[in-house]
């Protein structure tokens, strides 16, 4: 019983973690499928991607936003753009190349370049030495998803890959192996079961069998008393039939 108890909430365990690993799988691929469906269509119109996910890969707006978490950057009219909000944004300087700074915004002007502001880290003490023109901001982070990019950097390692295949296989081979373990435990019960069953019909023909052969034989038994006892009858009768006529005869 326990064993069965046991059995019972580890199946149901990782059906649990089998269907939230579903869940967010199907999310994550959802939102994957909006996000490049969208980005597609505004390149297609030669409108710049509305939409952008990055990985933060520095402390400096920390804590709000850590090291591996990715941000969900949304395209904002620069002129909307208020300080205090957090923006991504593409340097100027060679140093950082083509991967964009996510900082806040701490002050905002007109420029003969339009609109420019001003940014810094949280995390940093002072204000960024550059100004950020407004086409140069991608947008303003709308969404922060913790530690996601942690998968990213391993994926991208040397086993990454392997391991994010192999796991996932070796998991259903074990689930498979355990369905079939079941499935073999339950054959092995149903045979049981069967010969079981055929050994209590089997007992029961040969019963059946032995109480027919006790019943005819007591049948035979008594038909061959009733039979003696006709034999007797008549042979008593016979005699009584002789007796008779010999004393008829004597008398007369």
């Amino acid at each position: 019983m326990k064993n069965s108890k046991g059995y019972k909430l580890f199946n149901f365990i990782m059906k649990l973690i089998s269907w939230c690993a579903m869940a967010i799988l199907c999310v994550i691929g959802i939102f994957l499928v909006v996000y490049i469906a969208v980005n597609k269509i505004a390149q297609s119109q030669g409108k710049s991607a509305p939409l952008g996910l990055y990985t933060i890969i520095s402390p400096s707006m920390t804590p709000d936003i850590d090291v591996y978490d990715v941000v969900v950057v949304v395209k904002k009219d620069p002129t909307k753009i208020e300080v205090g909000d957090i923006v991504s944004y593409y340097s100027t300087n060679s140093y950082f190349g083509d991967t964009p700074i996510t900082h806040r915004v701490v002050e905002k002007f007109d420029t003969n370049n339009g609109i420019s502001f001003r940014t810094r880290g949280d995390a940093n003490p002072v204000v960024d030495n550059e100004i950020v023109m407004s086409k140069n901001v991608i947008g303003t982070v709308r969404l922060v998803i913790p530690q996601l990019g942690r998968i990213q950097f391993f994926l991208a390692s040397k086993g990454g890959w392997f391991i994010a295949i192999l796991l996932p296989a070796a998991g259903i081979i074990i689930y498979d192996l355990i369905k079939l373990g079941k499935l073999m435990s339950v054959k092995k019960k149903m045979k049981h079961a069967k010969i079981e069953e055929d050994t209590r019909r089997r007992n029961k023909r040969q019963d059946n069998f032995k109480r027919n052969l006790n019943k005819q034989s007591r049948n035979t038994v008594y038909e061959k008393e009733i039979s003696t006892r006709e034999q007797r009858y008549k042979q008593i009768n016979y005699k009584n039939k002789n007796s008779n006529k010999s004393k008829k005869t004597s008398k007369y």
